[in-house]
């Protein structure tokens, strides 16, 4: 029955719901910060919107992991867009950083059901050969979304007031993740429909404990940033938020369409040698960015960074389903996703705290220093685990 759903699955009935869910997040990654800072927060409270949404993600994605295994996993992507819907409503009705602060704990609620789902259904519809291209399929379908919403979110912040904008984007973005949801339980087909007991596939392997742990440190790197970097360049640029945008349309379209592509090469060379490249350049342009002379070095280094990460991230995507069966694959999922909400849990607190007190360019150095040790970790605690070597260890549950 496995072999039927992959000849017969349209891979759009999973991208569009996806992509409809994802609408709000490219504009809402640049204006948050923004309109924070606007509302008299500090960097720390700034942070503190990024923590509250991954302390949500911390409590429930290893449950909702172990649930997928156990009730399907349809169900679960059409939950994380209802909520989604509910998060933007939330940010629409918005009038304080209290109210910004419920909207972000909705969106970590949906976010731990989307993405574990969804990464678990287009594993499970591909053959073991195009596991990187399934889930890069998956990242540029939100990576479209948010390309799309944030040119539609800064015209219409352009043509209305910024409250009255704000209000008419939020609630349109609200009523795109509706019409995702309808579409998911409409289109999609279920991958597991009942739950599939094998003792010989446990959830949590040696392989998938070594990523959790780098993934972790990363994420928590990472995470310290990415408050931060759209604050620090108008400090720095005294650019306004649509110059901002405007110079980040090129990584935005690396993000949106290179994925499924990037995901090919690590399906044909192997997880570790992607995951490896994709961490260092990140890193590199991290340690650069302080010294950014101008904003068109900024547009070649968002660029490349985007293009480091659009390299990694299907590589250790697909990773987690090399390492775990079918039957263990969504609570494997929820423990690798665990290990990413940890780190992305205090990073943004450390981050503020770093940025107010040791000096506004300490972050982006602590950061590109920890991601080229990423690097290394991963050459030397993964290098068995790229996709060939994984593939031998696994097949027979396959």
């Amino acid at each position: 029955m496995q072999h039927e759903m992959r000849r017969e699955f349209d891979s759009s009935s999973l991208q569009r719901p996806i992509l409809f869910g994802s609408l709000a997040f490219g504009f809402l990654a640049f204006s948050l910060p923004i309109f924070g800072k606007q509302l008299g927060a500090s960097a720390f409270e700034i942070g503190g919107l990024f923590s509250a949404f991954s302390i949500m993600t911390v409590l429930i994605r290893p449950l909702v992991g172990w649930s997928l295994d156990r009730f399907g996993r349809k169900k679960f992507l059409v939950a994380a867009l209802l909520g989604y819907a509910a998060a933007m409503a939330l940010f629409a009705v918005a009038s304080n950083l209290l109210g910004l602060y419920l909207a972000r704990l909705m969106q970590g609620i949906a976010s731990s059901f989307m993405w574990i789902s969804a990464y678990t259904i287009a594993t499970d519809l591909a053959s073991s050969e195009r596991r990187g291209s399934a889930v890069g399929q998956v990242d540029g379908a939100s990576a479209q979304g948010a390309l799309y919403g944030a040119l539609i979110g800064f015209v219409v912040i352009n043509v209305l007031p910024l409250k009255t904008g704000w209000q008419v984007l939020f609630a349109g973005y609200a009523v795109m993740a509706l019409v995702g949801a309808w579409l998911a339980w409409f289109k999609l087909p279920e991958t597991q429909s009942a739950p599939i007991a094998r003792a010989s596939e446990p959830s949590l392997t040696w392989p998938l404990v070594r990523l959790m742990m780098i993934v972790c440190v990363v994420g928590l790197s990472t995470a310290m940033v990415g408050p931060l970097l759209l604050i620090f360049l108008q400090d720095r640029f005294q650019a306004n938020v649509s110059m901002l945008a405007w110079a980040y349309v090129p990584a935005a379209m690396i993000q949106s369409y290179l994925p499924s592509h990037m995901g090919k090469l690590s399906d044909r060379y192997g997880r570790v040698p992607m995951m490896a490249a994709g961490l260092a350049g990140a890193g590199l342009v991290s340690l650069l960015i302080p010294g950014l002379p101008s904003i068109l070095w900024l547009i070649l280094l968002w660029a490349l960074e985007a293009l480091g990460w659009t390299v990694a991230a299907p590589a250790q995507e697909a990773m987690v389903a090399d390492v775990t069966g079918h039957a263990a694959r969504g609570t494997g999922y929820g423990m690798y996703y665990l290990a990413a909400s940890l780190g992305a849990t205090a990073g943004p607190l450390i981050g503020g705290w770093l940025y107010d007190s040791a000096g506004h360019a300490i972050p982006f150095y602590v950061n590109g220093i920890v991601l080229l040790a990423g690097t290394v970790a991963v050459l030397v605690f993964l290098r068995g685990e790229s996709r060939k070597a994984t593939l031998a260890t696994i097949g027979q549950s396959q």
